[in-house]
């Protein structure tokens, strides 16, 4: 089950193939087919690994146990950072209503409950290697490498991938860069609320938030990237 998982070998290797591989894939599909299917892809693959590699998703409603502190500094982060990209908005002429409630009631929750699958369990899969007999100097390479594959991981899907279509925030300025800083504190933030809490929804909460508030003053809507490469 999730919360006794001991990753293997194979856990490894697929974490680290996945950190290093996925975003490139992803970004070369974007240009061939458009954000659709490689986001398909994405989600496939962060909730069949979890739930085949780690015995579940840890979404679950029953016996849900009070959230810890690191879950509300992260709403904290995640305020202070929609808040900062409230004034580096890139606003859409004419928004498209249909467009704006499909991404905010779809792709916003599919995003926000999907990807941390993903990164936590690359992080986890190297954290949590033989975490029992390994020594204090192999338990600290173990978590320094799964540390670097979450923020490869992380860092290059956004780069190569999401930064391509998500037009939500100018990328220029001393703001972008407490954008980026507070989008990355939270990122990090996702690994010690999840290990505090063992619960992925309090994962998904911030993650929501910073997907859904942007469309309300920018009126950005993914759906004209789905099936086709926009600009930039």
């Amino acid at each position: 089950m999730i919360g006794n998982w001991k990753p293997t070998t194979v856990d490894l290797v697929l974490s680290a193939l996945m950190a290093l591989l996925f975003p490139v894939l992803a970004g070369f599909l974007y240009t061939k087919t458009g954000a659709l299917l490689p986001m398909i892809l994405y989600y496939i693959a962060a909730w069949s690994i979890s739930v085949l590699r780690r015995g579940g998703s840890g979404y679950h409603l029953k016996n849900l146990s009070a959230p810890p502190l690191w879950f509300y500094i992260n709403l904290a982060v995640i305020t202070a950072t929609l808040v900062v990209s409230f004034f580096i908005r890139i606003e859409t002429e004419n928004p498209y209503v249909i467009g704006i409630v499909f991404t905010g009631v779809i792709w916003a929750v599919a995003n926000a409950s999907s990807e941390q699958l993903l990164w936590l369990y690359i992080f986890d899969a190297w954290d949590l290697y033989k975490k029992n007999t390994l020594s204090r100097k192999g338990r600290f390479f173990m978590r320094a490498a799964g540390l670097v594959f979450f923020s490869l991981f992380i860092g290059t899907i956004h780069a190569l991938f999401w930064a391509r279509f998500l037009h939500t925030v100018n990328a220029e300025g001393t703001l972008a860069v407490l954008f980026i800083l507070g989008t990355t504190v939270s990122g990090y933030l996702h690994i010690l609320v999840w290990r505090k809490s063992s619960q992925m929804l309090y994962t998904f909460i911030p993650h929501f938030m910073l997907n859904l508030f942007p469309l309300f003053w920018t009126g950005y809507s993914i759906l004209p990237y789905l099936l086709k490469a926009g600009p930039g």
